[in-house]
């Protein structure tokens, strides 16, 4: 069976989701959200799961199939508590163990939607022939923190979420928190034979930003440095934060590693400079071509030119724009097309800014039916407006 690729729904619907199947394993990207924006947190995260279950059960997929989560809050440290037992008897449907539950993180990073409370980011994999999965849960995590092992033809992919530092300290500075966030990483993947070497994309969440990025890029170097990490992963760094709200900053990663035939290339793109021109180690991309597929994890993109520079300064139509053109340049350099794209989350500085980006984007050519998440959070530069991340997948044939 050749690979098959499937997008539904818009950003008006309850859900949107891809499907990407081949013979023997099917992937879900699904962007849940409350079925009204509109009485309280309860009921929003309730109505949340209940869209989420429909997507599932049309798919024939157990619970136990989701791989990974991200919540989004409109406040975490107001809502965390009465979420936890609204997910755990979700959960207890089916199964309430520690060894079934997905890698997540808890995010503080509210949605843009006006009195939209709550939103779910899912990844989900499961059989449909006779390949056999193999998903455990990561032991030795601290606080908050989770992971998952996903072992399939021959691969091992691991995700790690909600990493944090200072977890039973006292308090520490942002540098100190930040050295103990890559170090408890390192040390779980370590656990499973494996570096930072082999990571593919980071997703770091900042609390303040403005004032922490650039400490944050700093240690992020040196810890690259020291470890040997040559091949910089895919990376957004943006604004967000976990439960406990005071965490300075919190991380999540992907990583693979593999017995079969793949080839792992770092993405440029003719529109944008190179981010360690400017001090950050990371890449605009990672490709990875598989047999039967090429899958890019398009790093958090934002309005920049060849030279670095923010481009359209106070102007979020020109924003968006260079936004979206700096991820087509990124994706066309190297063979896929917007229609590839499976999965987006996108950030705004101001929920005002929402109509105006959802009226550009129906402008450009990017799939309208592509799963997107947009959240309220503050980029790495003061300058900028909106940022956006995608992963897209290209069938080899």
């Amino acid at each position: 069976m050749a690979l098959k690729i499937s997008r539904f729904g818009d950003w008006k619907s309850a859900t949107q989701f891809a499907r990407i199947e081949d013979a023997g394993i099917t992937e879900l990207y699904i962007c849940a959200r409350p079925t009204e924006d509109k009485g309280g947190f309860a009921q929003q995260a309730r109505s949340m799961y209940d869209n989420l279950s429909q997507v599932l059960f049309e798919h024939g997929v157990s619970r136990c199939h989701v791989i990974a989560e991200k919540i989004f809050f409109s406040d975490v440290e107001c809502q965390f508590h009465q979420f936890w037992g609204i997910r755990k008897r979700w959960y207890n449907h089916f199964l309430y163990a520690a060894e079934y539950l997905p890698a997540t993180i808890f995010l503080h990073q509210p949605p843009c939607h006006p009195d939209r409370m709550c939103e779910l980011y899912v990844y989900a994999l499961f059989p449909t022939g006779e390949d056999e999965v193999k998903v455990r849960s990561i032991d030795g995590t601290i606080g908050l923190a989770s992971g998952k092992v996903v072992e399939y033809r021959g691969a091992r992919h691991l995700y790690l979420t909600n990493l944090t530092g200072g977890e039973g300290t006292d308090e520490l500075d942002f540098a100190a928190e930040a050295e103990e966030m890559f170090a408890q990483a390192d040390v779980l993947l370590q656990k499973e034979g494996l570096s930072f070497r082999d990571v593919i994309r980071t997703w770091v969440y900042i609390n303040n930003i403005e004032r922490d990025y650039a400490e944050l890029n700093r240690v992020r170097t040196r810890f690259f440095h020291e470890h040997g990490v040559t091949r910089l992963p895919a990376s957004t760094g943006i604004q967000g934060t976990t439960y406990p709200k005071e965490k300075g900053c919190a991380m999540d990663i992907y990583t693979l590693v593999t017995n079969r035939p793949v080839e792992i290339e770092v993405m440029r793109a003719p529109t944008m400079n190179e981010a360690p021109q400017y001090g950050s180690s990371f890449s605009r991309g990672m490709k990875i071509v598989w047999e039967d597929r090429i899958v890019a994890y398009v790093s958090g993109t934002a309005s920049i030119d060849t030279e670095g520079k923010v481009v359209h300064v106070g102007d979020i139509e020109g924003q968006a724009r260079r936004m979206l053109l700096n991820v087509e340049r990124l994706l066309e350099a190297h063979n896929f097309t917007l229609n590839d794209i499976v999965s987006l989350i996108t950030y705004l500085k101001e929920p005002g800014l929402l109509d105006t980006f959802y009226q550009i984007y129906e402008e450009s050519s990017f799939p309208k039916d592509a799963p997107n998440c947009v959240s309220r959070a503050d980029v790495c530069r003061p300058e900028w407006l909106c940022e956006i991340e995608a992963i897209a997948v290209l069938p080899r044939n």
